[in-house]
């Protein structure tokens, strides 16, 4: 009954023990008039801004992308990361402006089996994404293709790559893997050119 519910309670609701915290002003005045009960002293099950703990964030496990991973962790229901429309818009292909910098790059490594692979890495200003390619090369006995997927990529200090730490003569790492820059296509030149400040 009515009589059973006060202030610090402890009830079974489908198997969960709840304790009754608090009452509204209409149910005080109902206890008050039919059992001439003043309103017990609320019980403060508020968490404290001090106690609450920093949500910590799981590192990332190589699955998907950093942001997507990220994304997940922080919405019950899982939302795509946001982009930058506008500079999508700006460095999206127009005419004949493809806004993709394609450099030719070889393996840094002195194992003989890769010294003669090259790599096409392709890095994308519409949202600053690298893919890397490998072309066929007959029998070789190594399989071509994709080398390693389009996604943004750091650098080993934490920061993401960007189109300024992309040129010829540089090495980069890529998942563990170290690239050393060999050549550009003529669009990567001429922005280049355009673009050294």
């Amino acid at each position: 009954t009515d009589a059973d519910l006060t202030i610090g309670t402890k009830i079974n609701v489908w198997g969960r023990e709840v304790t009754i915290c608090d009452m509204d002003e209409f149910t005080a005045h109902h206890y008050n008039s039919k059992f001439g009960m003043a309103k017990p002293t609320p019980i403060h099950y508020k968490q404290t801004d001090a106690a609450k703990t920093e949500r910590e964030i799981p590192p990332y496990n190589g699955w998907g992308s950093e942001e997507d991973s990220r994304a997940n962790c922080l919405k019950l229901i899982a939302q795509a990361p946001k982009r930058d429309f506008i500079k999508f818009m700006k460095k999206d292909r127009q005419g004949l402006d493809s806004h993709v910098l394609r450099f030719f790059a070889r393996l840094d490594t002195n194992r003989p089996i890769d010294m003669d692979r090259t790599f096409i890495i392709s890095f994308f200003l519409s949202d600053d994404t690298i893919s890397v390619f490998e072309p066929e090369k007959r029998n070789s006995g190594i399989v071509h293709g994709k080398f390693i997927e389009r996604s943004k990529i750091k650098k080993p200090s934490g920061e993401y790559y960007q189109a300024e730490d992309i040129f010829v003569g540089a090495v980069v790492n890529f998942r563990s893997h170290q690239f050393v820059i060999t050549d550009a296509d003529e669009y990567a030149l001429s922005y280049a050119e355009k673009h050294q400040d």
